[in-house]
């Protein structure tokens, strides 16, 4: 979510459309920072700076919906439009709408129902205020913005969505950033030089389904599938959620490494932690396969990524993956979450060449098709369609 509102409001900035982005005050940083040419970041002030728990930031949402008012009244600023991002900002949006009286766009990145539906074994499950508060986002703002047609059918089977209140607009990718990169270097600092590698990039929490991944290692570890070593690295760090769920055991990293032990594959797994976004796509470019084993999806940014570099995909079949995994094409996709599965569509790759070769060419085209200036050129169709007017420069009153 963090790249979309950047990367849109980045892209918004070359249009000439300003933007700016309220989020809480978490340190003793500047109150402004500027994310493009006409883009800002405000911070306003909203309980605690150190309250970080997800199920604290709730009860902050009316002292944050007063202070951005304030710095709006302060500033003397008049916004034409808001776009609320995840179900915390609806929240804070819906209240915005009734003061401003301007249009309402929102986008969910995830969804309450569809993650207690599909949710993984031990995996927490999302709470009634936050699937009520989704639900009131859908009845009363102007327009829902979903990024994958399978996203917009679960706001219509499990919220009762109109299709005429939905818009779907894929987000995109950097193709500048995310692109075939020399990986000589990080082979070398890795020790990986003549090693086969597999790459999970994700938060770890039970939904993302890198348990799954483990266990299918295993299997090829057991029957490798090429006569070079292989290597499994995961990137990422524990997420609210993860550290939750897997509390008694020190955090869904430390379960994880736990699991790669009793499944002896501990030598040949990296934890790498979070990594810059340049630097992942240093990681994408060096893996032969990545894979992408969620539970539920709403886009699944991080295998347009992967296509960008090149690199074939083994992904869950749910929610918008399958827009982005060609099943057949550009890599695999795989119903359920069977270990076996997914190891038998990794060795698949990994012992053939050239299948290898054609999925990558073929995952480099589709992500052509993906693009931030696309996303936002059709952003701007639909904030002008709400006003039917062209979006002009903020205005100090």
């Amino acid at each position: 979510m963090n790249v979309y509102v950047r990367a849109v409001c980045e892209e918004l900035s070359r249009h000439g459309v300003p933007t700016e982005v309220f989020t809480r005050r978490t340190d003793t940083g500047p109150d402004r920072v500027r994310l493009a040419d006409l883009s800002w970041v405000t911070r306003v002030p909203a309980g605690d700076p150190a309250a970080s728990a997800k199920e604290d930031l709730f009860d902050l949402l009316p002292a944050f919906t007063q202070a951005v008012l304030a710095e709006q009244e302060r500033r003397g600023v008049d916004y034409q439009l808001i776009h609320s991002h995840y179900w915390l900002s609806g929240w804070v949006a819906r209240q915005l709408k009734a003061e401003w009286r301007v249009p309402w766009f929102h986008t969910a990145h995830t969804l309450a129902r569809v993650k207690n539906e599909r949710a993984a074994a031990g995996s927490l499950a999302e709470p009634e205020h936050r699937i009520a508060v989704e639900q009131a986002v859908v009845r009363d703002s102007d327009r829902l913005v979903a990024s994958t047609m399978a996203e917009a059918e679960d706001l219509i089977r499990l919220y009762g969505a109109d299709w005429s209140h939905l818009t779907v607009v894929p987000p995109g990718v950097s193709l500048k950033m995310f692109g075939p990169r020399p990986t000589r270097e990080l082979r070398l600092r890795l020790g990986l030089l003549d090693t086969r590698v597999i790459l999970f990039a994700g938060r770890l929490e039970r939904l993302k389904g890198a348990e799954t991944l483990l266990e299918a290692f295993a299997l090829l570890q057991r029957r490798p599938p090429v006569s070079q070593p292989m290597a499994l690295i995961v990137i990422g760090d524990d997420s609210h959620n993860g550290a939750v769920e897997s509390r008694s055991e020190g955090g869904e990293r430390r379960r994880l490494e736990a699991l790669a032990a009793r499944l002896g594959i501990a030598g040949s797994v990296r934890f790498m932690g979070a990594v810059a976004q340049g630097a992942l796509a240093t990681y994408l470019s060096l893996a032969d396969v990545c894979v992408v084993p969620s539970y539920t999806e709403s886009f699944g940014l991080v295998a347009l990524e992967a296509a960008a570099c090149g690199t074939p995909v083994v992904a869950a079949r749910v929610g918008g993956l399958p827009a982005i995994v060609k099943d057949g094409l550009t890599g695999y996709t795989i119903p359920g979450h069977q270990p076996a599965l997914y190891a038998e569509r990794i060795g698949q790759l990994l012992q053939d060449d050239e299948l290898r070769r054609c999925f990558s060419r073929r995952s480099r085209m589709v992500a052509t098709q993906f693009s931030w200036e696309r996303t936002v050129e059709r952003l701007l169709e639909e904030y002008r369609r709400a006003e039917e007017v062209e979006l002009q420069p903020a205005v100090s009153r």
